[in-house]
């Protein structure tokens, strides 16, 4: 017979093993019968016939044994057999085992969960050709403190660099207005250089990516619509090729539509239209506007990432010369830095992931101690019947593989159980996680995951039976068996195990605690910071003007106005102001400015400022204090001349550029050339956080908003729930225009939140951690003390009835408790000192030391702790002598 016809008849007979010795039986007594029937032949009478006729034909048990063998596999065989026993040792012991399935799935659903994070973010390559290959490359600017590489730098490497294949672009021209298609929306989109598709290997899924002549100043208008955009806006019409789009009032052909899976290759930039970077084919410094743009190449075969750094160094070297005076004092420093694209896109969320993963990877220990524990206690429990099993010829490998098979079982259950809960955590996890978790790619438990499930369960069973197991798989079967009690009292080697697994437990729940004490620190101190701002009852709400149609700052102005003014005639509304950078926002002007009576450092220059376009009752909409001058009235929003306006400073500017001297009256300029007007510094106002919440405010100037911009955001305050106005407020800028979307409509307070969404998540998710490692450690110190004081029963009896007073019992019992949580938390403390360390990154105004920290999550585990070793010390105290002298 052939080996898969082997394979098949072997399944079958254990698929129908019923119907197979049925078969098996009556064959052996057709055969028995035959050779009883030769037999009584010859002469030989019935009875004697039958006896020698089975003697002839043999043992049936052995003959039955050895027909499965030659059907069957007889180690699957028996492994079913084990697996039916450990079913019904499970059923028999419910409680025992719905601990110790629930107790393994939360710590394998955990497990599961984050690691499919780990495996969307950080182990599963971009979805672009042969992804290894493409590098982020940038310009590190020391001066600035900051990353970007100007178009003139990118086209340079573009014409000259002999490392990539293929190089190309992309920047930011800011959200366009749809019409024409429904309600007026505004969608986010980003410029490409024709090259990028090419280089990142992907392609429109309709029609086409730009053309070179597309990709050049003053190239036709077109655009690629997204899969989204395509659907939404469209209904995905396979004929929208060729077709014009209005944007900003402008038409665009649609030349190509992208596939569903395209990701956009930049951190929490999901644009939903490309649009060509029209950049100079030339390199060329002298233009009046810079582009930033975003490049990435693919290395040709062979090319390291240090011969690609040095390649593109190089050339910046190169071009040194052709640079600006202007430019000159913040480039200086500048150095060229090349990374793996994927490292670019994960590399700050790789530190949280990797912390996250530790933490469950944890809990999963934790658990497995804990029913490690369990286990020792019932395999103990369970003496008598092994030794039997042993002495009726059971060999240690055969007892030995009957209770691992008992813990596959547990795993097993376990894992289906954690599996289904960690789908639904993947689920809470796409809902509630910062965008960052999210960027890369979709969050699914696909075959890698099911994979990772696989391999923790099995090692769940090595983790928590193999220990239990051993010791259990060889029982002195002279001694028990002479031993006529029920319950077998176990050694002093026993109970240190029981003990040592317990000292794990507190010491991994330590280290757990802290690291989770030091995130909610972390996120309590971040949510107190002082923004600079009143937050509370601020509606948001940005709105830009096309160009086209407002082309005049005039016109930009008079909508603004007459926005405004409709808001403070709106109910409920108490002020309402404008500004062209809100906080908490990425989006900022900077300038270079001049200050009357002030020379620059020469070995350091002033930097460019953050500068806001603000209206008068910008600063009241948002309660920022006036620490000196005054505010901006009407007068000084009208039209001027734009290099000599007066001016708002905050307090940063003042402590950094003016070493706290008076600034009301102080003449600032903004243009570079000597003769320009000045002028004058009005007011300054308290310093808000305008990057970021764990970031100090940086020196910042307002302006007084005359419709030079076309962006423009509103906010506005009420007494009431901001959110019940947002309606009101898209209506109202209908009014004034019928074709000018708004978007990013969100409270204040959101904009908090958001900005303190990562840390949040962290806390939120690691004290969950925590509190899962502490109660599991509880459960562990109960079930060992409450398990020693049963063992011990006939022991504290005999001590109660030689005068032992229950103060004494409760010592004794308390006494095994206190050290066991001692010694963890000694080890857990040593062990916390060592891995918070790794948390520097996360931590926001405390040190991974944080003697307050450390000392809490040692107090609040020792409390829950020797609370847990109480119960069974109250129940040790309340033995009655003559009661525990008969203890079996």
């Amino acid at each position: 017979m052939s080996k898969p016809g082997e394979v098949w008849r072997r399944l079958g007979m254990l698929v129908q093993r019923g119907k197979f010795d049925q078969e098996l039986d009556e064959e052996m007594r057709a055969h028995r019968e035959m050779k009883e029937r030769e037999l009584a032949a010859r002469g030989i009478e019935g009875g004697q016939a039958r006896y020698a006729a089975n003697r002839a034909f043999g043992n049936p048990m052995a003959l039955t044994e050895r027909g499965r063998d030659a059907w069957g596999w007889r180690w699957l065989d028996d492994f079913l057999r084990d697996l039916r026993f450990g079913l019904r040792m499970l059923r028999k012991n419910s409680g025992f085992a719905a601990t110790a399935v629930l107790t393994l799935a939360l710590g394998i659903g955990a497990n599961t969960a984050i690691f499919s994070v780990v495996n969307a973010v950080l182990l599963k390559p971009l979805p672009y050709r042969d992804p290894g290959k493409l590098v982020w490359a940038d310009e590190y600017w020391p001066r600035m403190s900051d990353y970007s590489v100007l178009h003139p730098d990118y086209t340079n490497w573009y014409l000259n660099n002999q490392s990539f294949e293929s190089i190309g672009a992309f920047g930011g021209t800011g959200p366009v207005n749809l019409t024409g298609a429904g309600e007026p929306e505004r969608i986010d989109n980003a410029a490409i250089t024709p090259s990028l598709l090419d280089t990142l290997g992907v392609r429109p899924a309709l029609g086409r990516g730009f053309t070179a002549e597309e990709g050049r100043p003053g190239g036709n208008p077109v655009a690629i619509l997204s899969d989204a955009l395509w659907k939404r806006k469209f209904g995905g019409d396979a004929t929208i090729v060729g077709k014009g789009i209005v944007l900003n009032q402008q038409t665009y052909t649609v030349v190509g539509v992208m596939p569903a899976e395209f990701h956009f290759p930049d951190r929490g930039v999901k644009p939903e239209l490309l649009l060509p970077f029209q950049l100079p084919l030339k390199v060329d410094w002298t233009v009046p506007r810079m582009s930033l743009t975003r490049v990435i190449g693919r290395l040709k075969p062979g090319v390291t990432l240090a011969q690609a750094d040095a390649d593109l160094a190089m050339l910046s070297k190169r071009t040194e010369a052709d640079i600006p005076a202007m430019f000159a004092p913040m480039r200086s420093g500048v150095y060229v830095s090349t990374l793996g694209l994927h490292d670019k896109l994960v590399g700050d969320v790789r530190p949280t992931l990797v912390v996250l993963l530790a933490a469950v990877g944890v809990v999963l220990l934790i658990a497995c101690v804990n029913i490690a524990n369990l286990q020792l206690a019932r395999t103990a429990n369970r003496q008598k019947e092994l030794t039997v099993r042993a002495a009726i010829g059971a060999s240690r490998t055969r007892l030995l593989r009957q209770l691992l098979a008992e813990g596959a079982l547990i795993a097993f259950l376990g894992g289906l159980l954690g599996l289904a809960g960690a789908v639904a955590g993947v689920r809470l996890l796409q809902s509630y996680a910062p965008a960052s978790f999210l960027q890369v790619g979709s969050i699914a438990v696909d075959k890698w995951v099911l994979l990772f499930t696989l391999n923790i369960t099995c090692l769940t069973v090595l983790l928590f039976g193999a220990i239990p197991a051993f010791r259990a798989s060889k029982p002195d079967v002279d001694t028990k068996l002479k031993d006529g009690r029920d319950f077998v009292t176990s050694g002093t080697g026993h109970r240190k195990l029981r003990g040592a697994l317990v000292v794990s437990e507190l010491a991994l729940a330590v280290v757990l605690l802290a690291a989770s004490g030091l995130l909610i620190r972390s996120f309590v101190l971040l949510s107190n910071v002082d923004p600079g701002f009143d937050a509370r009852g601020l509606l948001t709400v940005i709105t830009a003007l096309p160009q086209r149609k407002y082309s005049e700052p005039t016109q930009r102005k008079a909508f603004f106005d007459q926005v405004l003014r409709k808001l403070k005639g709106m109910p409920g509304v108490r002020s309402a102001g404008l500004t062209t950078s809100l906080p908490l926002t990425n989006f900022n002007m900077r300038v270079g400015f001049s200050l009357e009576g002030h020379v620059d450092d020469p070995s350091a220059p002033r930097l460019p400022t953050a500068m806001e376009n603000v209206s008068p009752e910008y600063f009241s909409a948002m309660r920022v204090p006036l620490l000196a001058g005054r505010f901006f009235d009407e007068h000084d929003c009208e039209p001027f001349d734009y290099d000599a306006p007066n001016v708002i400073v905050n307090q940063a500017f003042v402590q950094r550029y003016l070493a706290n001297e008076e600034a009301v009256g102080t003449k600032i300029r903004f243009a570079p050339t000597p003769n320009a007007p000045w002028g004058t510094i009005v007011g300054v106002v308290g310093n808000t956080r305008h990057a970021r919440l764990d970031r100090e405010a940086d020196p910042e100037i307002y302006v007084p908003f005359t419709g030079g911009l076309s962006m423009g955001a509103l906010t506005v305050r009420t007494d009431a729930d901001p959110r019940t106005l947002a309606s009101a407020v898209r209506d109202l800028v209908l009014e004034v225009d019928p074709e000018q979307p708004v978007f990013n409509m969100i409270t204040m307070e959101q904009r908090i939140a958001d900005a303190a969404s990562g840390t949040r998540f962290n806390a939120t998710l690691l004290g969950f951690f925590g509190f899962v490692a502490l109660v599991l450690a509880a459960v562990g110190v109960y079930g060992v003390i409450a398990y020693s004081v049963a063992e011990r029963t006939h022991e504290i009896g005999i001590r109660v009835a030689l005068g032992a007073s229950r103060h004494n019992v409760a010592g004794m019992v308390m006494g095994q408790g206190m050290v066991m949580t001692v010694a963890g938390l000694v080890l857990g403390l040593a062990g916390a000192v060592f891995a918070t360390r790794f948390l520097l990154s996360l931590l926001y105004g405390t040190q991974p030391r944080d003697p307050m920290t450390l000392g809490t999550a040692a107090v609040v585990l020792a409390v829950v702790a020797l609370t847990a070793c109480w119960v069974p010390t109250w129940r040790a105290m309340r033995v009655d002598p003559m009661v525990s002298l008969r203890h079996e």
